[in-house]
Formats: structure tokens, sequence, C-alpha cells
């Protein structure tokens, strides 16, 4: 749980992620599956695929805040973190506030995938749990 909280601080860290944390904790192979996996065509693989999305999401946005509130072991291998989010669409003005989830895979010391929900009751039951 400990790799998990700190790879998700580094990743949220603002005005840019900790690139440096980044690279020791995630596998060159990550695989980043986004809440809108439809749009963006699939998962973002590896840490290049990764971190463009990260720069590209982060450009669309005029405001975020995201706070780390709860990191939970799912099983040996999988991790849910929650992370209340605000966020201001740098166009449209709009702003959102939701409870986003994550089911962090870990193997080896390193995380290896990432895939995001719009709540933790859709990543539970994606992981096979209920909330």
């Amino acid at each position: 749980m400990e790799i998990v909280r700190a790879a998700v601080e580094a990743t949220m860290r603002r005005p840019k992620p900790d690139w440096e944390t980044m690279n020791a904790l995630f596998h060159p192979d990550h695989e980043f599956l986004p809440r809108d996996v439809g749009l963006v065509g699939g998962s973002v693989r590896g840490a290049q695929g990764y971190r463009e999305w990260l720069t590209s999401w982060s450009e669309t946005m005029d405001t975020v805040e995201v706070k780390l509130a709860e990191v939970t072991e799912i099983d040996h291998e999988r991790v849910l973190a929650v992370t209340p989010t605000r966020f201001r669409g740098r166009q449209s003005g709009a702003e959102t506030e939701q409870r986003i989830a994550a089911v962090v895979t870990v193997r080896e010391g390193k995380v290896v995938r990432t895939e995001l929900f719009q709540s933790p009751k859709q990543a539970l039951e994606a992981a096979g749990l209920s909330e």
C-alpha cells in the first residue's frame, strides 16, 4: 500500500507530477486505463505514454485539485486508491467534483497497472468486490 500511496502522491503533485519518483515506482511497461478509455482509444502503455496522457489532461484543465483520501488493500497485488478531485475545464469553464477511484496493481515492487473509475463502487465491482 505504501508504494501505491507514494506513486499516487507523486502523480498528483502540482504544478507538475514528480517524474523522478514516478520513474522509480512505475514499471517501464505500466498500463494506464483512464476513465475515458473509449475516447482515447484504449489503454496507455509505458512511461512515455502515461506521461503524455498526464500532460495532455493537465493542459485541458484550468484548475486541478486532487487529494489522496483512501488507500485500501484489495488483495495481495491490488490496491484501491480514492481521490476526491475538483477540476475546471480550460475552455468550458465547467467545474466538476468527483471521488475518482483507481484499482492499482503492484508486482515486484512496481506499479504495473492503473485503472480509473467514476466511483469507488465501480472500482470495487470491477475488482470483483462490493463496497
